[in-house]
């Protein structure tokens, strides 16, 4: 059974993205950062696609509600 995996936040700024990955993390939220740099070959292409913060659906709410003034 998989469950469908959602965008909660974007950063130009990959630390931006690992620190609010981590935060989740230490919730224990499943969360990953997705990237569309070719493999970290173009990293300026974060600047125009952003780093993609992913969290399953089941955690959404309380993942958003988690980043909330963060």
């Amino acid at each position: 059974m998989s469950e469908e995996i959602v965008e909660i936040g974007r950063f130009f700024n990959v630390m931006e993205g690992e620190i609010a990955c981590a935060r989740l993390r230490a919730l224990d939220i499943k969360a990953y950062l997705k990237t569309d740099n070719a493999g970290g070959i173009h990293p300026e292409l974060n600047f125009t696609r952003g780093v993609r913060l992913m969290v399953l659906s089941a955690d959404e709410a309380r993942a958003r509600t988690a980043l909330e003034g963060a």
